[in-house]
């Protein structure tokens, strides 16, 4: 029977306590040298549990041991300042939360802090040679390769790479009926100058001779690997599945397909290839939620406490409503209603078409202007010089997206994703452009902190939400919140 092996953070668990406990064993330590009381103290058992806490969580969000029997010794020293930076910062805003300090902190952590880090780079550094060690031992999973001749210089460095000690490769068979003993030489020679221990993999049968090989000796699995344009081997899989030998059938077909995020999944009662342009787990999605709930809960009390001064403005500037709404398209095409802050006069909408004539933006999939007069207040004088008014001082100080926190509350909207576009806009995007919007749009995004306004370029701003979206992670989604507050600081790109 194959036991399917365990992805994600919860595969880890081992360094994820041997982790937690060099941590506690440094704070002990530091508590014994520098506080009397030591581990009777109460504020210790307090720090201990906080520490063990927001490490864990730290290491599950940041993913901490992704592959972590691949990290060099520099790379892991990187990732282990990185997490540790972070469980500071989440302590520090805990302690400025709470002023009920009952130690002396700073000695403590001049005295654990190094501790914990030498402590913990040691423990990964000899546990992760011990688990090689032990995979290459020990191993009892035994895996037998079966691909044709001309397929050896391709998926057999793929294999060797991506093992690292799990399997013990028992063997070769080499399918496909031309496939003379010369081919599979001149094949092996190809692989043999940059990965040696090719030559601790014998070729033991051939397509015809395979069933017979397996029913006389013990191997636990089947690597089956299907060329392009090649049938599937139906009988010959169904033949071993009788022997009840576990088979992976590498579909190397679906290669062509653009997308790098392939998964095989159950779906209306049959076995399908999934592929989309981006990929999350469930785990990824609830943290993203909860991120999303607590950055919005946040910044919907910010935008209440922003009401009465800058709606007074914007109705003193301007009377009429304070709050502007559009219809704008969301994730896969859905349209929802979105709120700003009013920055531009009341009849905005109206003159839009001919602002953008005027301006030579007529027709373009994303209308950004530099100086544009709709906004509230904006004046030429009769030097040229554009001044800004209310209007303008709300948009260059982002003021005006506030009021998108309440349709992040709503679902409606994400922190961080890609900006929704008006329903006209998206009429008039081509396929490809449509891509951006796979996603659920955020108040901030990759092309806003790059540049904002300064990117006029449609196609620039696709191909980063694009980007964005292939190679979305809650650690990228961080350092574009902690970005986009220092790009509103200093007023990048705004207009």
């Amino acid at each position: 029977m194959y036991k399917r092996r365990v992805r994600g953070w919860s595969q880890h668990i081992d360094f994820m306590f041997l982790d937690i406990l060099c941590a506690f064993v440094s704070l002990l330590a530091a508590f014994l040298i520098v506080e009397k009381e030591g581990v009777n103290s109460r504020f210790f058992w307090w720090m201990a549990l906080e520490i063990i806490l927001v490490n864990t969580v730290v290491m599950i969000v940041m993913d901490t041991y992704h592959s972590v029997l691949h990290h060099s010794p520099w790379d892991e020293m990187i990732r282990l300042l990185s997490q540790t930076g972070n469980v500071i910062l989440v302590l520090l805003i805990i302690r400025l939360l709470d002023q009920s300090v009952e130690a002396d902190l700073l000695k403590i952590t001049l005295y654990g802090l190094p501790m914990y880090l030498v402590s913990c780079y040691i423990m990964r550094q000899v546990y992760k040679s011990f688990l090689k060690k032990k995979h290459h031992i020990h191993n009892r999973h035994s895996m037998l390769i079966a691909l044709e001749a001309s397929q050896i210089p391709t998926v057999i460095p793929r294999i060797l790479r991506s093992n690292y000690g799990i399997y013990r490769f028992s063997g070769m068979a080499i399918m496909g009926a031309n496939s003379s003993e010369e081919q599979v030489r001149h094949a092996l020679n190809q692989v043999r100058e940059e990965y040696p221990e090719v030559d601790t993999i014998p070729v033991v049968a051939t397509a015809d001779t395979l069933e017979q090989y397996l029913t006389n000796n013990w191997v636990d699995e089947v690597y089956l690997d299907v060329p392009p344009g090649t049938d599937m081997p139906v009988d010959l899989i169904n033949s071993l599945m009788r022997i009840g030998i576990t088979i992976h059938t590498a579909l190397t077909s679906l290669d062509d397909i653009e997308s790098r995020h392939k998964n095989v999944e159950w779906i209306c009662g049959h076995l399908t290839i999934t592929t989309s342009l981006g990929y999350v787990t469930g785990r990824d999605l609830l943290l993203k939620r909860i991120m999303d709930i607590a950055g919005g809960l946040i910044g919907a009390l910010i935008t209440l406490l922003l009401i009465p001064t800058v709606g007074l403005a914007i109705w003193l500037s301007d009377p009429g409503p304070i709050f502007f709404s559009q219809i704008r398209i969301g994730e896969n095409g859905k349209k929802f209603r979105m709120y700003k802050f009013r920055s531009m006069y009341m009849d905005a909408e109206a003159r839009k078409k001919q602002v953008a004539k005027e301006n030579g933006q007529e027709g373009h999939l994303m209308f950004k202007m530099e100086n544009d007069p709709r906004i509230i207040g904006s004046k030429q004088g009769p030097d040229g010089k554009w001044k800004k008014g209310v209007g303008g001082w709300i948009r260059a100080l982002s003021l005006d997206e506030f009021p998108q926190f309440f349709n992040v509350l709503k679902g409606e909207m994400s922190l961080v994703g890609t900006r929704p576009p008006t329903v006209d806009e998206w009429q008039r995007y081509e396929p490809y452009h449509r891509s951006r919007m796979s996603t659920r749009p955020g108040i901030t995004g990759l092309w806003q902190v790059s540049g904002r306004s300064n990117i006029r370029d449609f196609n620039t701003v696709v191909r980063m939400d694009r980007e964005y979206i292939e190679n979305w992670s809650l650690k990228k989604d961080i350092y574009i919140l902690f970005k986009t507050i220092w790009v509103v600081f200093r007023r990048i790109g705004t207009m």
